[in-house]
């Protein structure tokens, strides 16, 4: 069940569901829940175990309910690298442009992971790392592990 509020403007979801499972980012778990059910009983809140992910509600009947609260977070791509080619010993720096970039997002030339400095959610600052062989190489984004833009990557080209 997904549950909008009808006064505040929506930068988010809040979803009240019976087991943990969370597609996307979790925002933030609430200590604090009010629920109105047009009833003169409340509902009493209790405090998940840590590994269970999420914030339990236990309404009269003694049912377990989770309240999560999601960002659907729009995904990082690339649009544009400049310079487009650089120099095998690396070193160069060079400037990815596209949409939805944030602090912690890292950028993989090939199969190289290099450290990024967000400039803004369209900028991202980076190195070349040195490459043995001139070519091309195709550039993605990556964050936990996750790799974003492999179907679209950006390209580089080392001379």
């Amino acid at each position: 069940m997904v549950l909008r509020s009808r006064r505040a403007q929506c930068i988010g979801e809040v979803v009240v569901s019976t087991t943990v499972n969370v597609d996307g980012h979790v925002l933030a778990v609430s200590d604090n829940m009010f629920v109105h059910n047009n009833s003169k009983h409340g509902r009493r809140a209790r405090r998940l175990d840590p590994s269970e992910g999420g914030q339990s509600v236990v309404d009269r009947t003694g049912s377990k309910v989770y309240l999560l609260c999601l960002v659907r977070a729009a995904t990082p791509c690339i649009k544009a690298i400049s310079p487009s080619e650089g120099w095998t010993t690396g070193g160069a720096t060079v400037i990815i442009i596209g949409d939805n970039f944030f602090d912690g997002l890292q950028v993989v030339f090939g199969t190289m992971l290099v450290w990024s400095e967000l400039i803004t959610p369209h900028a991202i600052r980076v190195q070349t790392p040195p490459r043995h062989i001139p070519g091309v190489v195709e550039v993605t984004l990556s964050y936990k592990s996750k790799q974003f833009c492999k179907g679209a990557p950006g390209r580089f080209v080392y001379t």
